[in-house]
């Protein structure tokens, strides 16, 4: 969920766990229930990543993410919270 916040979590009139969410773009506030999160701070692609010239405009490094090879050099391969591969930037993504 990029470009939001958590707000806070509680438990529901039935012991459901809610987490609430806001986008730090519009203010739009969500609750969403869960089981198990894994909430994780912001972070931003290191300096040294972007002036590589490896990276989308994201900042991410332009990688297919089926193969994890750099989709202009083919002897650069990317992994872990660098790569542009769709998913959120945490192991359980990775083991999603």
């Amino acid at each position: 969920m990029f470009g939001w916040e958590m707000i806070k979590t509680y438990k529901n009139e039935i012991g459901q766990k809610i987490v609430v969410f806001k986008n730090v773009d519009s203010g739009e506030v969500i609750e969403k229930d869960f089981l198990t999160a894994c909430v994780n701070p912001p972070s931003k692609p290191w300096k040294e990543v972007i002036q590589s010239g490896l990276c989308d405009e994201n900042g991410l490094v332009d990688v297919n993410k089926y193969t994890l090879q750099h989709n202009k050099y083919e002897n650069v391969f990317a992994f872990g919270d660098c790569a542009s591969t769709g998913t959120t930037p945490t192991m359980e993504a990775a083991i999603a």
